[in-house]
């Protein structure tokens, strides 16, 4: 069940259970809102159950894709907002954890994010770990230092920046390697690498394939 309560002096308003705001184009969703409208902010978050899980985790939508989040803050007058453990698709892939700022021009800075073509958001095979990005919704995200985690183990694969491209345009960038699990082989990697755009004749492509073997 839903209910509201609200502070007429302060110009608050408290909404419990399954909640939603909508304001232009922006369109936020959670089992708990707090509004204050004297500051224009909004703060979204989930609520435990009978069972002590989370349910009705913040869903924020607008123009630019949807963000599911642990807890979310949003200012409705400056654009600008703060999000914990961010899951949000872009381009093949998800990005997802860390503590993330939404910039007024739609841009998002992220710190420990993850990025997987996994869909398993809480524990992916494998994913790159950023130490630092900007990611520009359903263009690119460009990162600072990031290495390779596969199977909850950190491989010898760092770079010092990255760059994923989202659009189709002729572009250089990470190719996402694909993984697997093989009987008699273990896990796997292949087929990752980087897409260097050089020219209309001449594109080099780097490949790396890596295996986990299990030991009894």
């Amino acid at each position: 069940y839903s209910s509201a309560a609200s502070d007429v002096y302060k110009r608050q308003a408290f909404m419990y259970g399954a909640s939603n705001v909508k304001y232009a184009d922006i369109d936020l969703s959670a089992d708990e809102i707090h509004m204050d409208m004297k500051e224009s902010l909004v703060y979204a978050v989930g609520r435990k159950d009978t069972t002590d899980e989370v349910v009705g985790s913040p869903v924020f939508k607008d123009r630019s894709g949807e963000y599911q989040s642990k807890t979310m803050t949003y200012n409705f007058k400056t654009s600008k907002g703060f999000i914990t453990d961010v899951v949000t698709q872009q381009g093949e892939g998800y990005l997802t954890g860390g503590q993330t700022k939404k910039l007024a021009d739609d841009s998002y800075n992220i710190i420990n994010g993850r990025y997987t073509t996994c869909d398993d958001h809480e524990h992916p095979h494998f994913y790159m770990q950023l130490t630092k990005a900007k990611m520009r919704p359903k263009k690119d995200i460009v990162t600072g230092p990031a290495y390779m985690v596969l199977c909850d183990v950190p491989l010898p694969l760092a770079v010092p920046f990255g760059y994923f491209p989202f659009t189709s345009k002729y572009s250089s960038g990470v190719i996402f390697p694909t993984f697997g699990d093989d009987y008699n082989k273990g896990f796997y990697l292949r087929d990752g690498g980087y897409y260097f755009a050089l020219s209309d004749y001449a594109d080099p492509v780097s490949y790396t394939h890596l295996r986990a073997h299990e030991t009894d």
